[in-house]
């Protein structure tokens, strides 16, 4: 577990990646990614955002396919489509009326779950799809191995990205990637069972469960601080 680092530490007023929800004690965690707490609006500014941002790509790809929002089929195209408007909408939404210092923070936060949300489909879906060519690999146990270890792989890559896009020359310390951020990040693996074609997988219901927690990474980067 990622221990709390101290308020008044320069790292904390450096690096939104190492700081999290505010404690009593002057001390910080690291799930939030919240250096204090958020006032009322700059909540209802992100979520709004992320609503917004969440709705255009689905209301596109909805007309596209010709299905309801609920029904849609989602493979890489949209699973990024989706993730990446969210939280473009809610770093949008949240940086209305922050100080320079915030907006950077909500760049970066947003950088993170972009990258949590994109890398590892892809990772899964060009995995899966050499599995396809490799005879050996080419059966149900082939296509779950390709999931977990394009799911571990991406999340990490994810991690190591977007530390090198937003602290290029590493100034601060790397955010670490925990088990906690791996269980949060459920919609790595929701957006992966949503591009297998393994029968028993593919009943799984993504379509109603994706975009409520794209919305939320969405909300959590605008309200990144």
């Amino acid at each position: 577990m990622v221990q709390g680092i101290n308020y008044t530490s320069k790292y904390t007023t450096l690096n939104s990646f190492s700081s999290s929800k505010m404690r009593s004690n002057g001390y910080v965690s690291y799930r939030y990614h919240k250096m204090r707490e958020n006032e009322k609006k700059e909540s209802i500014r992100a979520l709004t955002g992320a609503i917004i941002g969440t709705a255009i790509p689905l209301l596109n790809f909805s007309k596209k396919q010709k299905k309801g929002i609920l029904q849609l089929e989602y493979g890489l195209k949209e699973i990024i489509g989706v993730s990446s408007g969210s939280i473009i909408g809610g770093v949008a939404g949240g940086m209305l009326g922050a100080d320079k210092f915030d907006r950077r923070q909500k760049i970066n936060e947003g950088i993170f779950q972009f990258m949590n949300a994109a890398v590892p489909p892809a990772v899964v879906f060009g995995l899966t799809k050499i599995t396809d060519k490799v005879k050996p690999l080419k059966n149900t146990y082939g296509k779950i191995g390709a999931i977990f270890t394009g799911l571990l792989a991406g999340m990490l890559g994810a991690a190591k990205l977007s530390n090198l896009i937003c602290d290029p020359k590493d100034k601060v310390p790397d955010r670490k990637l925990t088990l906690k951020d791996s269980l949060a990040n459920i919609d790595d693996a929701i957006g992966a069972l949503a591009m297998t074609d393994i029968p028993a997988l593919k009943k799984f219901p993504v379509a109603p469960i994706l975009p409520p927690i794209y919305v939320l990474c969405g909300y959590r980067a605008g309200e990144s601080n």
